[in-house]
Formats: structure tokens, C-alpha cells, sequence
């Protein structure tokens, strides 16, 4: 059998929605097997009105205007004030060792800017945004409509001047290839029945793809060999790497938007004035049939192991991919923003976990503070009270690390800041839980941070005297006793 015959699936588990509400409230996980939610303990956030995927996190657009980057793997938010309200927004993957990445927004339409730690950056434009597409290593196209054309750009922040420039006609739609290097893009209301294959990031011509008429919409596979083109009441499809058509596949109306699953293995069309989406068996390119969507950014959506999920008014519905059976359905009682993720929520015993936070809190009430003698060098560097701690995050710097204690001490935990500097002389911020007169207190919150949101926190002992405090730090893992550690100072994720 032809390998293109093949549709790679995959597998369900470990895939689902997360659901965040517009008007606040705790968040909300689906399973994308069957749409169950799991037992867990999920945080409270804020009224917003966006929401964007990102690197192992989602970027939101809160209700009073300030953006957020939240780490849905440990439940940290960390926000960031004096930016504008935006709807137009692309996440940016972290290029090169000392780039974290960050948000790129346009909020007045004629200007970018960066939403990101420790980074000011604002790039005036001669137009209107309409469209950001990330290119990965940290660049993004931008499509500016500029009077009566288009000008694309491509930009990598802090750089001060685009990377590539071009004015073209008016675009109808755009798309670039995995691995970053080229664009396409269909030119719209001048008659041009041409896919036009530009160079990335210089923007010089490619390639050209002849259609038989204009073509409304574009899409290439997650591994970047065919390209899908909506034409009038047909998909053309190319082989992209031979710059040759392969075929025309009917479709049972005019098409005006193109979406593939996370594999490739299905790719959808939305037909015009129906609100419905065709779907498409990719490799032998057959219509498995037509289901009802409301069409947005973010969903419809297919997922590993062949499951679709698409919103049909007020309800989820979960399909079986490949046959279109309906497999779930799930009536919502508010409007969500949903996000399809590679993850699923801890499980923890949360009333277990809920006394061990509270005994633990109870002994350390009850136990009398160390005195700190302000004589003391250690106590001097850091500023911290002798005892026993379960260390949540380490970073360099300290606005991540007072987020993170905030909503520690939010949430029932006695949090703390330490200020280290290592051997090396670098400062180091770390956000702990404590101080415990005991160490078995200090495990049981670690364990706690593990069960219910996600941490892997590692206990340390300070003394009284800042080398016998390093000397007392852990070198075996509390995992063996129920949680994890890390190693030394590590810059966490999220802290």
C-alpha cells in the first residue's frame, strides 16, 4: 500500500479542551476521548475576553485590559500591566539559548509590541494589522493592509527593522509551512488565480501554482508536503515539495476556510452560508461527510486518535473522526473560550491533600518562629527564617517569584521569598513553602504541591549561618517519599 494511503491517528489520551470563561471563574477541562471532565482541583481566573495557545502555557487577555501568560501545568499566572486591549495576537516559541519568548500583539492596529519578561519592544507600522502568523524561532509574518494593497513583514523581536518586506495585492488568506522557511498566500478581488510561494524570511518569489479560478482559502500539512487550496466547489491539492497539482476533490459547496488535524490525518472545510464543515480523509482525499460547527479560531478541532470536536450552538460534540459517529455530547450553561492542549489535570485525593495542608498549617501555627539574628551573614543574604522548606520555583528574577508566593499564600500555603546567590555569584529568587520546624511537614506540603497543582517541589534546610544552610540542602529525592526534587538552584518554568 501507498504510503500516502495511510492516515497516522495516534492516540486520544492525553489530549483535551481547556475551557476558560469570559465571565471568571474556575477553569474547566475536557478529555478529548470522551469529554469527561476529571477530578481535580481547578484555579479560579479573571473575567477575560481573549485567549491565545502558547508554548506549554495560554496568553490571555483579561477584563480590565492587562494580558497573562498562564501555565496550565502548574496553575501559575503571571500578568503583565501597561498594555493595551488587543484582539489580534501571536505567542512567540523561545529562539536561541537566553530567549523566552512572549506575546506579540497589536493594540491600536498600527503598531506591534511584545508582552514579555524583562523585554520592551514597539515596532511602528505604516497600516492596519489584520493578521500575525508565527513562523517559529521566535519570527512572525505580519499581514498590514496598507490603502490599496498588502504589505507582509516578517519580524523577530528586539529587532528593530523587519527582517523582510513586501508590498503585494490585497490578501485573501496565508499560510506558512512548518518548518518556517516559505509562505503562501492567494491574492484577493484582483482575479489572480495563483497560489504565489514566497521565501522566508527575506520574502522573494518562490513559486507560483497555477489555479483554475481565484482561489478563497489555503492550507499545508503538519508535515509540510501537500498544499490544500479552496476553489470555487473543489479542493486542488499539491504536492508541494514537486510543485505539481495531484488532484481535485469535489466538495459539496464553496469552501471559505481550511483547518487540519493536529496529525494531518483530517482536514476540514467550512462550507459558505451552511454552518457546516466538510471533512476530508487525508492521503486518499475522500469527503467522510458534512457536520454541523460553529466555526471560530480554536474550534472545530481533531485531535490525536481520531476524534473531532466541534460547538454546535450551546453544546460540545465529540465525533468519531474517521466514521462521524457522534461519540459525546455536553450542553454548557456559560460561554467559554476552548483551547485544545496535549495535557490532562492532576487527580489528585484532593480532601487528603486538603488535610495534609491544613495539619501542616495547624503545626506551624502552633510552633514558635526562629529568631533571626540580623549579626548573621546568612541571615543578612537572605533575608529568611531558619527552619525547613519545600522550594517551589527558582528564577533570576524576582517578579515571577513574588506572582508565584501571592498566589501561594492564596491559596492556603505559608509562602515565602528567598533572595540566594550561588557559588558562581548569580542571584537566584526562590519561592518556598515554610519555614516547617520539622522536615516530615515541609514533605507533606510537597506532596500536596504535587498531587494538587502540579509542582515538584525539593526541601531545604536553612540554618543559622548561610554555608551551613547550603551544606543542609537535599541531595536525595522526596520523590521516594511521595514527591520530586530538583537539583541545586534551577530556573523553573513559570516561576
Amino acid at each position: 500500500m501507498s504510503l500516502e494511503r495511510i492516515a497516522w491517528l495516534g492516540s486520544a489520551q492525553g489530549w483535551g479542551l481547556l475551557g476558560f470563561s469570559l465571565d471568571g471563574g474556575p477553569l474547566v477541562y475536557r478529555s478529548a476521548e470522551t469529554l469527561e471532565s476529571p477530578t481535580w482541583a481547578p484555579p479560579e481566573l479573571e473575567r477575560l475576553t481573549e485567549a491565545w495557545p502558547g508554548d506549554r502555557a495560554v496568553w490571555l487577555q483579561l477584563g480590565d485590559s492587562r494580558i497573562a501568560r498562564y501555565d496550565y501545568r502548574t496553575g501559575h499566572l503571571l500578568s503583565f500591566e501597561g498594555f493595551g486591549r488587543t484582539e489580534i495576537a501571536a505567542a512567540l516559541g523561545a529562539a536561541g539559548r537566553d530567549r523566552r519568548g512572549g506575546l506579540l500583539i497589536a493594540p491600536d492596529s498600527g503598531s506591534l509590541q511584545l508582552v514579555a519578561e524583562g523585554e520592551t519592544w514597539q515596532l511602528p507600522l505604516g497600516g492596519s494589522v489584520r493578521r500575525l502568523v508565527p513562523v517559529g524561532d521566535g519570527r512572525v509574518v505580519v499581514v498590514v493592509e496598507a490603502g490599496s494593497a498588502s504589505e507582509l513583514l516578517v519580524v523577530e523581536p528586539p529587532n528593530e527593522e523587519p527582517l523582510g518586506r513586501r508590498s503585494v495585492d490585497h490578501v485573501a488568506d496565508l499560510v506558512v509551512v512548518p518548518a518556517g522557511d516559505r509562505l503562501y498566500y492567494l491574492a484577493d478581488g484582483s482575479g489572480d488565480s495563483t497560489v504565489h510561494g514566497l521565501s522566508v524570511p527575506d520574502l522573494e518569489d518562490a513559486e507560483a501554482l497555477a489555479l483554475p479560478q481565484p482561489g478563497r482559502s489555503v492550507a499545508v500539512t503538519p508535515s509540510g508536503h501537500r498544499l490544500y487550496v479552496a476553489v470555487g466547489d473543489s479542493l486542488q491539492v499539491f504536492d508541494r515539495l514537486r510543485g505539481r497539482k495531484v488532484r481535485s476533490v469535489p466538495l459539496p459547496g464553496q469552501a471559505s476556510a481550511l483547518r487540519f488535524s493536529v496529525t494531518g490525518s483530517h482536514l476540514m472545510a467550512l462550507l459558505d452560508g451552511q454552518d457546516e464543515a466538510a471533512v476530508l480523509q487525508v492521503g486518499v482525499d475522500s469527503i467522510l461527510g458534512v457536520v454541523p460547527v460553529d466555526w471560530d479560531e480554536n474550534l472545530p478541532v481533531s485531535t490525536p486518535g481520531g476524534r473531532l470536536i466541534v460547538m454546535e450552538g450551546d453544546e460540545l460534540v465529540l465525533y468519531d473522526a474517521l466514521r462521524l459517529v457522534e461519540v459525546a455530547r455536553v450542553e454548557l450553561d456559560e460561554l467559554r473560550l476552548w483551547l485544545a492542549v496535549e495535557w490532562q489535570p492532576p487527580r489528585p485525593r484532593v480532601e487528603l491533600a486538603q488535610r495534609t495542608v491544613e495539619r501542616a498549617s495547624q503545626s506551624v501555627a502552633q510552633e514558635p518562629r526562629p529568631q533571626v539574628d540580623a549579626d548573621r551573614p546568612g541571615d543578612r543574604e537572605t533575608g529568611t527564617t531558619p527552619g525547613v522548606y519545600a522550594v517551589v520555583s527558582a528564577a533570576r528574577e524576582p517578579a515571577g517569584v513574588d506572582n508565584l508566593v501571592s498566589w501561594l499564600r492564596s491559596v492556603g500555603y505559608p509562602g515565602a521569598v528567598d533572595r540566594h546567590e550561588d557559588v558562581m555569584g548569580v542571584t537566584w529568587y526562590r519561592a518556598m513553602v515554610g519555614p516547617y520546624a520539622e522536615r516530615e511537614l515541609a514533605e507533606e506540603a510537597a506532596r500536596s504541591l504535587t498531587a494538587r497543582y502540579g509542582y515538584k517541589p525539593w526541601i531545604l534546610t536553612v540554618t543559622e549561618s548561610a554555608d551551613t544552610a547550603a551544606a543542609a540542602a537535599d541531595t536525595e529525592p522526596v520523590g521516594e517519599r511521595g514527591g520530586a526534587r530538583a537539583t541545586g538552584d534551577v530556573e523553573a518554568e513559570g516561576g
